[in-house]
């Protein structure tokens, strides 16, 4: 049935201009002219990783929350349920949340849910906040160093991952600004004790992996990885 070939994936001979779904993957206009603005944010990275952690200060519970790196608006939903869990714990149904970037609004978001009632204290609001000048990939990088971190911390890691990997799947679409984007990442030569990236260690929170060879991708290069993320978009996410 001749209408049925634009269904039909591109020939072998066409594959290295298009994505694995066989979606036309199109050039990017780039140059210096079309740059609108530069915009940089300061990232509260901490070696040993972020802090999820309470302690009690007289009659009240402090909870932290704070120091994700380059992974904020990434760990924004699952940090801030661990953060939530610990206020759960105690008596109280009243919180103060400091902040208004991701952390923040998704921590007070979480806890009006659950029925608290939550104020939030800020110097900043959207869109004048450093989470909104962040990428929005998402994608856990530069969370912390590998050689000063504890198990304990690695498992709030891959727990809060776990977590914001599911309520952003939840909210994508044009309301929340969440949508799919396809990533290319170009492999060389790895030194013998390369660690293994996000995707390669995760590979269930990076979808359509795949190592693509000559003449499977547009790339002037031997081989690339392929894979999806989210891509979150701070001026209509956080609103």
């Amino acid at each position: 049935m001749p209408m049925l070939a634009g269904c039909a994936l591109p020939s072998a001979g066409k594959r290295a201009n298009y994505t694995l779904s066989g979606t036309a993957l199109r050039r990017v206009n780039v140059s210096e002219e079309r740059i609108i603005r530069t915009v940089a944010g300061l990232r509260p990275f901490r070696r040993n990783g972020f802090n999820v952690s309470a302690e009690r200060r007289n009659d009240k519970v402090l909870v932290h929350n704070y120091g994700h790196g380059g992974g904020g608006i990434t760990l924004s939903w699952g940090s801030s349920h661990l953060a939530m869990e610990l206020a759960l714990a105690t008596p109280h149904k009243q919180a103060a949340v400091l902040g208004c970037g991701a952390l923040g609004l998704t921590a007070a978001r979480l806890m009006q849910d659950r029925g608290w009632d939550v104020t939030i204290y800020a110097r900043d609001l959207p869109p004048h906040t450093t989470s909104n000048i962040a990428g929005g990939q998402w994608s856990a990088t530069s969370v912390y160093e590998r050689t000063s971190v504890n198990p304990r911390f690695m498992g709030q890691f891959e727990q809060a991952q776990a977590h914001s990997y599911r309520y952003f799947q939840n909210l994508v679409g044009y309301k929340y600004g969440v949508r799919w984007i396809t990533n290319y990442s170009i492999l060389g030569d790895e030194a013998p004790d390369a660690q293994p990236s996000l995707p390669e260690r995760y590979p269930q929170f990076y979808p359509q992996r795949a190592i693509l060879g000559a003449g499977e991708h547009p790339f002037p290069v031997e081989r690339v990885h392929h894979y999806d993320t989210m891509l979150v978009e701070p001026a209509v996410f956080l609103p």
